[in-house]
């Protein structure tokens, strides 16, 4: 199952950056989405990813937990896998494009995140066979997430050309 999502900050892109490779802001910025977070690894220099343990809230007080990776192939892109649990295999690309300066002369940048989930969960199947419908669930969940991170990148660029 796949969806992408664009959304447009007023910022640089090393802030949405910041806040991508923040690995506590998860659970602290969207509870609604993650709990328990755990790091299990940060980058070094031979290792360039850091891992953590995180529940995905799928309702209520029902998470599902996994473990996931987080990289940078390149210099404004953040890819996290899904490396142990439920969706293991599955895939978000976030992408940092600066779009040169807005009306006010701040900077502007677009988010541009994909998406690719994958189980091998017998109900995966039939969350497959509704991907229709689950795509715009999946939409609204990764548009809400970024409006967050997206105050978070911007107050970071505000606080930083002060």
């Amino acid at each position: 199952m796949t969806e992408v999502v664009t959304v447009v900050g007023r910022c640089e892109p090393s802030d949405v950056l910041a806040n991508r490779l923040d690995p506590w802001h998860g659970s602290w910025l969207h509870p609604y989405s993650f709990a328990n977070l755990r790091v299990l690894s940060v980058p070094s220099p031979a290792d360039d990813r850091f891992l953590v343990e995180v529940a995905y809230r799928v309702g209520g007080r029902f998470g599902v937990p996994v473990t996931a990776e987080f990289s940078c192939p390149g210099p404004r892109t953040v890819v996290m896998r899904i490396m142990d649990g439920d969706g293991s295999g599955s895939v978000v690309e976030t992408h940092a494009t600066p779009l040169g300066a807005g009306p006010d002369g701040a900077p502007r940048t677009a988010v541009i995140e994909a998406t690719l989930a994958y189980s091998d969960h017998p109900s995966f199947l039939v969350a497959r066979a509704a991907a229709p419908l689950l795509r715009p669930l999946i939409r609204r969940a990764a548009i809400r997430l970024w409006r967050d991170d997206l105050d978070y990148a911007e107050r970071r660029y505000q606080l930083r050309t002060r």
